[in-house]
């Protein structure tokens, strides 16, 4: 399962990629703005955006993707692994 993480730390990059294969995800980060990214965000089963380190166009850009595709979207003010997994959470990718 693919998981698109649009906003968060650069640093944490590895740290993000390392958690979610823990938790049997595939992550694609985002950290900046990047070209063609509703191409790149097309194919993912689920959108997490960090909402305090995102950037509006990309937000918007990811909105649009996720209701041609209907894919779900999580916010989340805090960009840390604790907040992925609750974000994770809530879309009911994982328990617990």
């Amino acid at each position: 399962m693919s998981i698109a993480i649009l906003g968060g730390l650069d640093r944490m990059k590895r740290t993000y990629e390392e958690k979610g294969r823990a938790m049997g995800f595939d992550i694609r980060f985002f950290g900046q703005r990047v070209p063609n990214l509703g191409k790149r965000l097309a194919g993912v089963d689920g959108i997490v955006i960090f909402t305090g380190t995102v950037a509006h166009h990309m937000v918007e850009e990811a909105v649009k993707v996720g209701k041609l595709g209907n894919i779900p979207i999580g916010r989340c003010h805090s960009s840390g692994v604790s907040g992925l997994k609750r974000c994770l959470e809530d879309l009911g990718f994982c328990r617990g």
